[in-house]
């Protein structure tokens, strides 16, 4: 299926078929708020102690991994929870190494009669399960708020982001602001079962010995100082990789750290897009690099993360992962906000020119930009991000307070 072609039909489809849903819901004397409902229920209302979750978010992986702190304290304010999860295929293998999902289901929809085949069974499935309760982290998706309402759970909380007409399948409507960090805003998703609101709390991906011992033998036992780079980025809805920093840039930054200090620079990525931008990187430096491009599932990427001095990505899923394995993260941001998606950790450094046409992609415009010419990410120098890298991981007394 294309998914571009699937935002669309998503975008213009879900709003009515919301509405019919809605009111077939409140014929049958389903417990949904009022359309026009924006308030919490009458004050002495108490939710029940879920039991059986089913959490919803498809599209990003650096959303899952910003999603994971959440189910992290609802399954500490909860223990005996069972919280399952539905997504796209592909981000089995992170949700199932958190070790905080009971199940991960998926949907398939590499064709549209493959996609309608699997629905009817999915629904199904979700339905025998009986859960009490679906937490849908989608914020502008409505396909989501339908699935959710099909599994019979009596109580569904999900976004009613402005603008996107996705609320009305909610019991508890949540408002997706972009004044906190996107982490801090699935939080929110989880305040009416109970949780605190505020900062999400401190969360680290647990990593295998397993994948620990074969990043290791990638490494090949070297005591050099590891770089890890990620030079891809997803296209945007017109064909326009619009979050990518130059490649010759990043060619550039890790040929200066192997001349001055001595690093490995190892080059991460998946697909074919990414296995060419890796290649071009490794061709244009004078010095060799470890092309690691197609050769790291999720848990050995987290684990070549965490043996990293420092990480060098655009807003990627590895930039998330980076930090929830707790690796050192310079970030280059220009069509999304650092205030929204930017690493937050006290050794990383971002990158982000805040020009007047940024950010450009956001949950209100369905992340879908019309710009063609990314310019806020080529207003980012090799030069600044070299010395910055430099200034603030090879300096001596950094270096020594890294290292301990």
């Amino acid at each position: 299926m294309n998914l571009h072609a699937a935002r669309y039909v998503d975008r213009w489809a879900g709003p009515p078929v919301h509405l019919a849903l809605h009111a077939a819901g409140r014929a049958t004397g389903r417990r949904l708020a009022p359309l026009g409902a924006t308030t919490p229920p009458a004050a002495g209302r108490t939710w029940a102690r879920p039991r059986r979750v089913l959490a919803i978010k498809f599209y990003g992986l650096g959303n899952l991994v910003m999603i994971l702190p959440t189910l992290a304290a609802l399954r500490a304010a909860v223990p005996e929870v069972e919280i399952d999860f539905l997504t796209l295929p592909g981000n089995e293998a992170l949700l199932e190494r958190s070790g905080l999902v009971t199940r991960v289901l998926t949907v398939e929809v590499a064709s549209v009669a493959r996609f309608v085949r699997a629905v009817v069974r999915l629904v199904r499935g979700l339905r025998a399960r009986g859960y009490d309760t679906v937490l849908d982290f989608e914020q502008f998706l409505k396909v989501s708020g339908i699935f959710g309402f099909l599994s019979g759970a009596p109580e569904l909380i999900g976004f009613d982001t402005e603008g996107q007409h996705r609320g009305w399948l909610y019991t508890t409507r949540v408002v997706s602001t972009d004044s906190v960090h996107t982490r801090e805003l699935f939080l929110r998703l989880a305040i009416p079962l109970g949780l605190s609101p505020g900062p999400a709390p401190h969360w680290r991906l647990p990593i295998a010995v397993e994948d620990r011992a074969r990043v290791r033998a990638l490494l090949d036992g070297g005591e050099r100082p590891l770089v890890v780079m990620h030079p891809g980025t997803g296209e945007s809805y017109n064909r326009v990789a619009l979050k990518r920093w130059g490649i010759e840039r990043f060619a550039a930054v890790a040929d200066a750290l192997v001349a001055r200090h001595g690093v490995l620079v190892a080059f991460t990525g998946q697909g074919e897009g990414e296995r060419a931008l890796v290649a071009d990187a490794v061709r244009l430096m004078r010095h060799p690099a470890l092309d690691a491009c197609g050769r790291l599932g999720v848990g050995e990427l987290a684990a070549l993360l965490a043996e990293a001095t420092v990480v060098l990505t655009g807003d990627t899923s590895v930039m998330h992962l980076a930090g929830a394995v707790g690796a050192p993260v310079v970030a280059l941001l220009g069509p999304t906000p650092p205030v929204l998606y930017g690493p937050s950790g006290a050794r990383d450094v971002v990158f982000y020119k805040d020009l007047y046409c940024s950010p450009c992609l956001s949950n209100y415009n369905f992340k879908m930009s019309a710009c063609t010419d990314p310019v806020c990410m080529r207003s980012i120098g090799a030069d600044e991000v070299l010395a910055a890298i430099e200034e603030r991981y090879f300096a001596e007394p950094h270096a020594r307070r890294l290292a301990t």
